[in-house]
């Protein structure tokens, strides 16, 4: 299936209209990104971030809070369903608190906050999750930790059709993940966009490791028919488009897990203290692991590497404070796992403009991880899809980076700020590879922000 039919007539403002009406072949793409998507513009902190999505009129259906607290457990009789939709529906109201609820209240310079286990550039967070199931097709409203009935209807067959890979056996459930066009564009203008993919792709990876730590075997889709999903959702295209769809078996509550409660940006910035390589390395072989497939997965990888950075996504790493590591810049060779030394004495620092937030945060931060991908490489064959799609990757691994920087007592902070053409001359990076994303790493400084978890985690790691 051809997930886009290619363009074959415009008028000039569709072809400067990104996300495109119709595909390019990468053209639109490749403008956008050198118009707006390579460097972050000017940040206007007086805009506002658009609300939420909801649904007016339609039924509501109250989820258990918090997730597996007996408690909160809520009969058949109080809702109305049958005993087995009232257990189904509390194990996917568990699956998306941790994916995308509130889960603490957070208190910061700005006030006292809630607080989401996924990080979102600039706290805007575009992304809406659909679930599909026997029970109907549903969306989430994370601050009610309720869902929306939209249709009873059980759609799961028609959604999975529109798939260019479709699931041999019908799945348990369907998540939809979508980005609303507008959500951050009067803050970021145009540039927005790129963050709504690496947003969308950072839901998609907390996803997969929720539905794969609870034996769901999911498997993450970014090819499909837009319009035939998009009209499914009821979407208007111009507002709302679908980004990523996740497909899983049987759904059980996810196991606790103290790493994804624990996971969170490091707002108060970095204690400028070393790390040892030891725990440096350990957080890399967790963030490299295999992990569930997706759509990229058959690509051709010049590494030839089967791990999450293969295809078209490597990770480097700057060196600031790392205790066995000199300053500078190194590639991880995902066949290996080790690093191979590359130009020395850059630092963390080096990778932002002069004088900015994201300075002194590399400044601080022991090291950084970039996330490195190939535009080009896919433009001739998913044309500009390929954009999203490589984001979309870049924000999966943005995610296991910071999961894995918490599961080994370190913080995370997730940056497009820096300088690209002046990390891509520090990194050496190959001609057509260019940095996508960057994580700082380091001890948080002080205790982190004040917060108080509203969830239970049993005490596991």
């Amino acid at each position: 299936m051809k997930p886009t039919a290619p363009a074959t007539d415009h008028d000039a403002a569709d072809l400067d209209a990104y996300p495109p009406l119709a595909d390019t072949g990468g053209a639109a793409a490749r403008r956008y990104h050198a118009r707006y998507g390579s460097v972050l513009p000017a940040i206007d902190l007086a805009a506002s971030n658009t609300p939420p999505k909801h649904h007016p009129g339609a039924p509501v259906v109250p989820l258990p809070f918090p997730p597996g607290c007996p408690s909160a457990d809520v009969s058949s009789a109080a809702t109305g369903l049958d005993p087995a939709t009232v257990e189904s529906l509390s194990s996917l109201g568990a699956l998306l608190a941790l994916l995308c609820g509130v889960t603490r209240i957070d208190w910061a310079g700005a006030g006292v906050g809630a607080g989401r286990p996924v990080p979102s550039g600039g706290g805007a967070y575009p992304g809406e999750v659909y679930a599909a199931t026997a029970f109907g097709l549903c969306h989430y409203l994370p601050a009610a930790h309720a869902l929306e009935l939209l249709s009873p209807a059980d759609l799961r067959a028609d959604l999975t059709r529109a798939l260019s890979r479709p699931p041999a056996d019908r799945p348990d459930l369907v998540l939809l993940i979508t980005s609303r066009q507008d959500a951050n564009l009067a803050r970021y203008g145009p540039f927005g966009h790129r963050l709504q993919a690496l947003d969308t792709g950072v839901l998609a990876g907390q996803a997969l490791t929720l539905l794969a730590a609870a034996d769901a075997r999911p498997t993450a889709h970014a090819l499909f028919a837009d319009q035939e999903l998009g009209g499914l959702l009821g979407l208007d295209p111009g507002a709302e488009r679908v980004h990523a769809v996740v497909t899983a078996g049987p759904v059980d509550p996810p196991p606790p897990n103290t790493a994804l409660l624990n996971r969170r940006s490091a707002r108060c910035g970095f204690e400028p203290a070393p790390v040892p390589l030891a725990q440096l390395t350990e957080l890399l072989d967790q963030a490299t692991a295999p992990f569930p497939r997706d759509d990229l997965d058959d690509l051709d990888d010049p590494n030839g590497s089967d791990g999450p950075n293969a295809p078209g996504c490597d990770l480097y790493l700057v060196a600031g404070r790392v205790t066995g590591l000199d300053h500078g810049c190194f590639r991880h060779d995902p066949r290996t796992g080790g690093l191979v030394p590359l130009p020395p004495g850059a630092t963390p620092r080096d990778l932002f403009p002069p004088g900015g937030p994201g300075e002194l945060a590399g400044f601080e931060a022991a090291c950084a991880l970039l996330v490195v991908g190939d535009y080009e490489q896919g433009y001739p064959e998913h044309g500009d899809r390929w954009y999203r799609m490589l984001n979309l990757r870049a924000g999966i691994l943005g995610q296991r980076i910071g999961l894995a920087a918490a599961r080994v007592g370190l913080a995370a902070g997730l940056r497009c700020d820096f300088v690209t053409t002046e990390t891509d001359r520090l990194l050496q990076t190959p001609p057509g590879r260019t940095a996508l994303l960057a994580a700082l790493i380091g001890p948080e400084r002080g205790s982190g922000t004040p917060t108080h978890p509203l969830l239970f985690t049993g005490g596991h790691r």
